[in-house]
This record gives structure tokens, sequence and C-alpha cells, in this order.
């Protein structure tokens, strides 16, 4: 019998859950696959088609939170009242506390990404899908509304937001304070700077300065380069047709 795509989705969820807890209990280097499969309830054959490696589970779980706090942003009814900067600090705190529960398995996770080079970073990127597009919702409406100028390089604005957020993760892991007053404070004093440089016009002075060495020197080096070239392969031509001749 066919499974529905609903039943798939809740044996991925529970495959994860039963994941986090046993990787939590007994370290992801000592925690196999066959033994998460016990966990969860299902054969060995059903977790290898959801995951064919430790290293999968773990990307599919980081995909999940970012799906789970996208949804709980979507319930908050006044959301359109929220300034962009209220926009992203909700959604990274969402983020955070839906990571505290797993915080031990958020920490290895951490330890493999920033340390030992566990897991590839390359793949990291590729689940923040969901992220990156609210990210840039949340940019396009602001724009539509006024609040803030379209800034240069817009197109590149999301996928920085994400280098910030796991920049803020990295943070959280290490973080010892009070109910993680650190954490909140560096989010507070990063964003606020992040929305006066939005709010300012020093984002389309520094695109025009780049834009003006680009023009007047990467350039001329280009066709500096580009006229040598073609001397040279006049010569060889010239040449060419004197060893021919």
């Amino acid at each position: 019998m066919k499974i529905t795509q609903s039943a798939k989705e809740k044996n991925k969820t529970k495959i994860l859950a039963s994941a986090v807890e046993l990787i939590i209990e007994k370290g992801f280097d000592n925690a196999s696959l066959r033994e998460m499969a016990k966990n969860a309830g299902v054969s060995n054959p059903t977790i290898y088609n959801y995951f064919p490696s430790k290293q999968m589970l773990l990307y599919a779980y980081i995909e999940q939170k970012h799906k789970e706090s996208v949804e709980a942003l979507k319930q908050i009814e006044d959301l359109h009242t929220y300034t962009l900067r209220e926009q992203l600090q909700t959604l990274i705190e969402l983020e955070l506390e839906l990571y505290l529960e797993d915080r031990e398995f958020i920490i290895q996770i951490a330890d493999m990404v920033f340390d030992s080079s566990g897991l590839k970073v390359s793949r990291l990127y590729e689940t923040n899908g969901v992220f990156i597009e609210t990210v840039e919702e949340m940019i396009d409406i602001a724009i539509e509304a006024e609040e803030i100028n379209p800034p240069p390089f817009k197109e590149h604005l999301p996928i920085l937001f994400w280098d910030y957020y796991i920049m803020v993760v990295a943070y959280w892991v290490k973080d010892e304070s009070e109910s993680f007053e650190n954490t909140t404070e560096f989010i507070d004093h990063s964003l606020g700077l992040m929305e006066s440089l939005l709010h300012s016009d020093i984002l389309d002075k520094a695109s025009s300065l780049g834009m003006f060495f680009f023009k007047t020197h990467l350039l001329s080096s280009v066709e500096k380069f580009a006229n040598k070239k073609q001397t040279f392969d006049k010569i060889k031509r010239s040449l060419g047709e004197v060893l021919n001749g």
C-alpha cells in the first residue's frame, strides 16, 4: 500500500525526534541509525529511506526547525504591524526558542560545523530555503510599505542575514549567561546597527564608491590586458605567416 505524504511527514518527524533524543543521550558518534530506528518504532530500511546517513538527518532537523519557526511566525496575527527589524528579530527568537529544548543536540551540531568540520557547511546552506524566502518577503514588504528604500545588492541581503543568523546561533550555544541575556543583547545591538544602515544612505554611498573603483580601476586594467592580448595575438599571427610562408 502506498504511503501518503502526510504519513511520510509524520514518520520523518518521529524519526527526527527519536534521533535527537538518542544523540543527546549517547552522543552523535555513538548513536547509530539502527538504534534510532528502533527508538522510533520503524524498520531499518525505513529509516535509511528517509536518511541514508546521520549527517543527512542533521540537515533535515535544521530544515524542519526553519519550517516550524516560519509557521509559528505566520500565527502572529499582528505581524503585519511589526517593523522589518521586529520581524527579523522575531524570526530569530522563534528559531532559538525551538532549539532550546534540544540545546545539547544543537551544541553537538555546532561543534561539528565550527570546530571539527564534521558537517559540510555547503550542505548546511542547502537547508535554508524557507528561511531565505521568508526574509526576502519581509524585505520586499518593507520596501513596498516605504519603510526602507530599496538597498543596493538587495538580492544578496537574505543570504547575508542567513550568515548573521548562523553567527547568532554560534554565539548562543556558547552563552552561559542567565536566560541567555548576552545573546538577547547581542541580537538587539546588532539588529539595531543593521536597522540604522538600512535607514541611512551609507549603503548607497558605499555602493557608489565601489562602482567608482570598479569602473576607474578594474575595468581599465581589464581593457589594458585585452589590448595587450590583441597585440600578442597579432604578433603570433604575423610570426605564423612568416614561418608558414
